[in-house]
């Protein structure tokens, strides 16, 4: 197994993640409308769980600072529940699926990483201008 560079999995992680995985195996085997209803609440709320699990920086997605989930994860929420959810259709194995989560959550961290330096920049251009003032008024 790589190496992950962001995401902590857990053990809870693992079972919710093979607990859906179960779930779209179980679905073929049901006919009944009200069956298959059950089965996309159970999925949909299974992909949720597994979501919520994912750690990062010590932190779980579920319980994390609302302003810095928004500004370091929700652009990426959509693309995270796809994952979940093809990886969970298509019985991915949990390493290759902890993988993949982990090269996202590598996205996101690289786009809050390139914000950052833009802002550094941004005020150290301010600085060299207001020296510039500065000595222009000397």
């Amino acid at each position: 197994m790589e190496e992950l560079k962001y995401l902590e999995p857990t053990e809870l992680l693992e079972k919710i993640y093979a607990t859906l995985c179960s779930e779209y195996e179980d679905e073929q085997h049901y006919d009944k409308e009200q069956d298959q209803q059950e089965i996309s609440i159970s999925k949909k709320r299974l992909t949720k769980k597994v979501f919520n699990e994912f750690v990062v920086d010590e932190e779980y997605f579920l319980t994390m600072d609302s302003k810095k989930f928004k500004e370091q994860y929700q652009l990426f929420e959509k693309d995270f529940l796809k994952l979940i959810t093809g990886c969970g259709e298509n019985g991915i194995a949990y390493e290759t699926f902890i993988e993949i989560i982990d090269d996202l959550v590598a996205c996101a961290k690289f786009r809050v990483n390139a914000f950052e330096k833009l802002k550094e920049e941004i005020g150290k251009a301010h600085e060299a201008s207001e020296e510039e003032v500065e000595e222009d008024e000397e």
